[in-house]
């Protein structure tokens, strides 16, 4: 198994510490998983998979596009998927930096 070394500031590894039942590397571990998922589900869908998701308005406008403009617009979509992830994530984290100040 590898380490990893990251850094918090001072203030959150106090807190950490004020609970030491927790086992933190486990947290991490355990987030970064679920990310990696939802990362992946996004790289490994195909455009048949995609598709089958979309809302049938949109697939009857997508239908009259050609291959590869099809192609490209399921690119663009899967960047802007990426996109709100890291979204999230800055939301997510903003939230629990908000929280620790309050």
């Amino acid at each position: 198994m590898t380490n990893i070394t990251f850094s918090v500031d001072d203030d959150l590894r106090k807190k950490m510490k004020e609970h030491p039942e927790i086992k933190w590397t486990e947290i991490l571990r355990q987030s970064i998983m679920t990310y990696l998922r939802k990362v992946e589900e996004i790289d490994e869908l195909s455009i048949e998979d995609f598709r089958k998701r979309l809302d049938p308005k949109l697939l009857s406008k997508i239908e009259e596009l050609n291959e590869q403009d099809e192609i490209l617009f399921f690119k663009k979509v899967k960047k802007k998927e990426h996109e709100r992830l890291e979204s999230l994530q800055e939301l997510e984290n903003e939230r629990l930096e908000r929280s620790k100040e309050g």
